[in-house]
C-alpha cells in the first residue's frame, strides 16, 4: 500500500506572533486552526493509499529518510512559501516525489514547480486524484488544474488530535464568494466561483463531530441566500451553535436575520475594510456604502448576534489620523472583537499586479506576507508609521476603557471577554518582554 504525507509547513513567526504569546492568547493550546485544507485533501484520497498529516505547527517534522514514504504533498499560504519549498526539496534530495498545493502555489505554480514533482492549482478535490493515478502510473510530473466543478470533500478529521487546537471545530459549507475586491485571494483560488456544500453532507460532519458549536470556514455564508436559509433550518434542528463570515448586506433583510439567531447563529465575522468610502473603492468593494455600515451592524446586534470586525490597514487613502479614525468607529460600533491586518498584496491578486507593475512591491520573502508586515511602499505613511499603526489599533481597542464601553455584563458576552483580554494581555506580555513601548496612537508624531 503506497504511503502519502500530506505537510502544513509552520508558519513563520513575527514580531507580535510567537510561540508563547500564541500560547497565551489561546489558552495553551499549539495551534489556533487545524488545518482544514489538508484534512479535506485527504478526504479524497484512495482507500488503498495510507495518507497522513504533519503539522508543523504542533509537531515536529520526521527527517526525509529513503524508504519512510513514497510521495509528500506540502500545502502553503503565501508566508507559508519558504519553508514549504525547504520541506519539497529535502525529501526530493531524499528521492521521495513531492506535490505542492494551496493558495500560493496555485497563484504561482511556476515559481513552485521548481520545488516539486507537481503542482495542483485549485481545489485538491480537482487535482490531487489524477496526481495519484499517475503517480501509480510512474508519469506524475507538471501542473494539474481541475477539469471541471468539484464537490467539496469531507475532511479526514481522525488524523490530527483536535486537542491540540484552540478552534477545532471549524466546518467548510461552500467556497468562493461573488464579489470582486482586488486584494481578496478567493478569486485567485476559485476562479470567481461560488459553490455550495450538500447540506445533508454538512450537517452528517457536524453530527460526527459531536460539538454543540461549530464555526464555518467559508469567506460569505450568504453566497447564496435561498439555500443558505435551508440550511439555516437543518442547522435549528440539530439545535447547534455556529458563527462564520458573511457580508454585511446580510442586515439588510431582518428575515433573515431572525431566521439565523433562531437557527443557532451566535456570531458573524464582517469584512469592513474601512469605513472611508474611498479605500472601498480602491478596493472595489463598491456593494456596500459604509455609511449604512452603522445602521446594518446596529440591526444585527438588535438580533442578538455578536459581531466580529476585520479592518485593513493600508490603503493609498489612508493616513495615521484615517487609521485612528477606524478605531474609534470600531468602539462607535461596539464590535465585539476585531483584527486589523495590513493590506497585503498577495501574489494572484489584482493588488499584487498594480504594486508590482508600479515598482510598489519592497520584498519578495514570502515568509513577511502574513499580515502583519509591511511589504510594499505606502502611499500617505512610512512602512513604519503604518506598522505602527495596526499595533496601536490593537492597543486602543483592546484596552480595559475599550472594553468597558463596547461590552455588556447583562447580558454577559462571555466570549467576547474571554477573547478581549486574551489579546490585550498576549500584546501587552510580549512588549514587556521586549522591553519596548507598545505604539499608542497619542504619540503618532514620533513614528516618522
Amino acid at each position: 500500500m503506497p504511503r502519502l504525507r500530506l505537510i502544513n509547513p509552520r508558519n513563520p513567526l513575527n514580531g507580535l506572533v510567537q510561540g508563547d504569546i500564541a500560547r497565551r492568547v489561546t489558552f495553551g493550546r499549539k495551534a489556533v486552526f487545524m488545518p482544514l485544507g489538508l484534512m479535506v485533501a485527504a478526504g479524497v484520497v484512495p482507500a488503498d493509499w495510507q495518507v497522513e498529516i504533519v503539522d508543523e505547527c504542533t509537531t515536529a517534522l520526521p527527517p526525509p529518510l529513503p524508504g519512510g514514504v513514497d510521495l509528500v504533498g506540502v500545502t502553503a499560504m503565501t508566508c507559508q512559501a519558504p519553508r514549504a519549498y525547504e520541506i519539497a526539496d529535502s525529501y526530493r534530495a531524499a528521492g521521495v516525489p513531492v506535490i505542492l498545493g494551496g493558495i500560493h502555489p496555485s497563484a504561482l505554480p511556476d515559481e513552485a514547480l521548481q520545488h516539486a514533482t507537481a503542482v495542483g492549482v485549485g481545489e485538491a478535490e480537482g487535482t490531487l486524484p489524477a496526481m495519484l493515478r499517475d503517480f501509480a502510473a510512474g508519469r506524475l510530473g507538471g501542473i494539474y488544474r481541475p477539469s471541471g466543478p468539484v464537490e467539496i470533500a469531507t475532511p479526514r478529521r481522525d488524523l490530527l488530535m483536535a486537542k491540540n487546537y484552540f478552534v477545532n471545530n471549524c466546518v467548510q459549507i461552500s467556497r468562493g464568494c461573488p464579489h470582486r475586491c482586488r486584494f481578496c485571494t478567493t478569486q485567485a483560488m476559485y476562479g470567481g466561483r461560488y459553490t455550495v456544500r450538500p447540506i445533508e453532507a454538512i450537517c452528517q460532519e457536524i453530527r460526527d463531530l459531536k460539538a454543540k458549536w461549530v464555526i464555518f470556514a467559508d469567506d460569505n455564508i450568504i453566497g447564496n441566500i435561498p439555500w443558505s436559509r435551508k440550511l439555516f433550518a437543518e442547522l435549528g434542528k440539530m439545535k447547534v451553535g455556529w458563527s462564520g463570515q458573511a457580508s454585511l448586506n446580510v442586515a439588510r433583510d431582518e428575515d433573515v436575520l431572525r431566521m439565523m439567531k433562531a437557527n443557532g447563529c451566535g456570531g458573524l465575522i464582517l469584512g469592513l475594510e474601512s469605513p472611508n468610502p474611498a479605500s472601498l473603492a480602491e478596493g472595489n468593494k463598491t456593494y456596500i456604502d459604509p455609511a449604512d455600515y452603522i445602521p446594518l451592524i446596529r440591526r444585527i446586534q438588535a438580533a442578538r448576534i455578536g459581531t466580529w470586525g476585520s479592518f485593513l490597514f493600508g490603503f493609498d487613502t489612508d493616513t495615521v489620523e484615517s487609521l485612528h479614525a477606524s478605531v474609534k468607529f470600531a468602539r462607535q460600533a461596539k464590535l465585539g472583537i476585531t483584527c486589523y491586518p495590513i493590506l497585503t498584496p498577495y501574489p494572484g491578486t489584482p493588488l499584487w499586479d498594480n504594486y508590482l507593475a508600479a515598482g510598489r512591491i519592497l520584498t519578495r520573502d514570502w515568509s513577511k506576507y502574513n499580515g502583519a508586515t509591511v511589504v510594499f511602499q505606502p502611499k500617505q505613511m512610512t512602512p513604519r508609521q503604518l506598522a505602527n499603526c495596526q499595533v496601536a489599533a490593537f492597543r486602543e481597542f483592546y484596552s480595559m476603557a475599550s472594553m468597558w464601553e463596547r461590552l455588556t455584563l447583562l447580558p454577559l458576552q462571555k466570549a467576547s471577554w474571554l477573547v478581549n483580554i486574551a489579546i490585550s494581555q498576549g500584546f501587552r506580555h510580549y512588549y514587556r518582554r521586549q522591553k519596548k513601548r507598545m505604539p499608542d496612537f497619542r504619540e503618532s508624531a514620533n513614528w516618522v
